[in-house]
């Protein structure tokens, strides 16, 4: 296997064959290719992130998301690392892969001005492989970890060359899967917060038990393992219609939602770890192939408790796709579509709340039931 060294991911793939597709005439070149795509890979793949692999951490992390159910990698030949969340939206008839929204208010702009002649999508998600982009999943994964090479420092010095990957990956068969069970969207601290803005005279939240410090010595015994079953990825504050938009792509795949916080906004997937034991343990604690991001978490100062686990939690709330015209009308526009203040979280809250509570339910969104 030829390495390149110094210069990782980013050998161009000279030489490797394209694609080969049968010839258009003009006429037929007009036809929609959206007509001839198939599986829809548009409304199957939500782009989550993007990072660099420059180290052993950032390398541990990537191995670290692949735990995770519906969760897929992609490598291009430029170096840059992506990551999907691989599971069809809630608009997507299952049976023809058609949108079912379409053409219809419904539709996130971001679907309605994606232009499919320059698809890079089907590109590249309906090919065992591609020239310019790697689908990476577990069994791939341990190929790229098998060919790289690491300093005293780990710090990446050399890894597998582009036209070498492209040929060891095309060997091993067909396009990577993901496991992709549906979500499980039981959510006892969202049921929580539902119960106080739509019953705000029930009982009252039990004050928390003091807890000695011998107590918290452990603060993993009893929790639910919020860490095991979420990924957060930070998006920053949104700045224009356009990135409003974009979440409401975003929280039309089951299983999103939208973090909103005065430090930042995030996207935010509902999944659960392959290693996560029915106790709510790690399986493979104490293991090798265990990551170092969960060896040395600090559970102490843990977030995801307090975010995942309250019903409430200050300063902090999780917006679905129901709520978000009452998110929207959270703020002020200009005649460009930027946006001209932004609310803070508690504001945001107290709006969706008394929309909520108006309402006296969360709005039926129209999905596609199809298997």
């Amino acid at each position: 296997m030829a390495t390149n060294p110094l210069t990782p991911w980013s050998s161009i793939a000279a030489g490797v064959v394209p694609v080969v597709s049968r010839p258009l005439n003009y006429q037929e070149a007009l036809t929609s290719p959206c007509a001839s795509c198939g599986t829809a890979p548009c409304c199957t793949h939500l782009p989550l992130h993007t990072f660099q692999v420059t180290n052993l951490l950032e390398l541990d992390h990537a191995v670290y998301l692949l735990n995770f159910d519906r969760i897929q990698l992609g490598l291009s030949a430029s170096g840059e690392w992506s990551v999907y969340y691989v599971h069809p939206c809630r608009f997507l008839n299952r049976q023809d892969f058609t949108c079912t929204v379409h053409n219809s208010p419904t539709q996130p702009q971001i679907c309605v001005q994606y232009n499919p002649y320059n698809c890079w999508y089907k590109r590249v998600f309906n090919h065992t492989v591609s020239q310019e982009f790697l689908i990476i999943d577990r069994e791939r994964m341990d190929f790229v970890l098998q060919h790289i090479v690491l300093d005293e420092n780990r710090q990446i010095t050399a890894v597998p060359d582009w036209p070498s990957m492209v040929t060891a990956m095309a060997e091993m068969g067909s396009q990577p899967n993901s496991r992709t069970p549906e979500p499980d969207l039981h959510d006892a601290a969202w049921q929580g917060w539902e119960e106080m803005v739509l019953h705000p005279n029930g009982a009252a939240a039990p004050s928390p038990t003091p807890q000695s410090y011998d107590a918290i010595q452990d603060p993993c015994t009893g929790c639910a393992a919020y860490c095991c079953k979420t990924l957060v990825f930070p998006h920053g504050f949104p700045t224009s219609a356009t990135n409003l938009d974009y979440y409401r792509f975003c929280l039309g795949f089951p299983g999103v939602e939208l973090g909103i916080s005065d430090e930042g906004w995030s996207v935010i997937v509902k999944t659960t770890c392959r290693h996560l034991t029915d106790e709510n343990r790690c399986g493979v604690y104490g293991q090798a192939v265990r990551p170092l991001i969960c060896k040395y978490y600090d559970a102490w100062k843990c977030t995801y408790r307090v975010q995942f686990g309250l019903p409430r939690p200050e300063k902090f709330l999780r917006v679905r796709l129901e709520q978000f015209p009452w998110l929207a009308e959270c703020f002020p526009f200009d005649e460009h579509g930027r946006i001209t203040a932004m609310p803070a979280a508690e504001q945001i809250r107290q709006h969706i709340e008394s929309c909520w509570q108006a309402a006296g339910h969360l709005p039926v969104i129209q999905h596609n039931h199809s298997p």
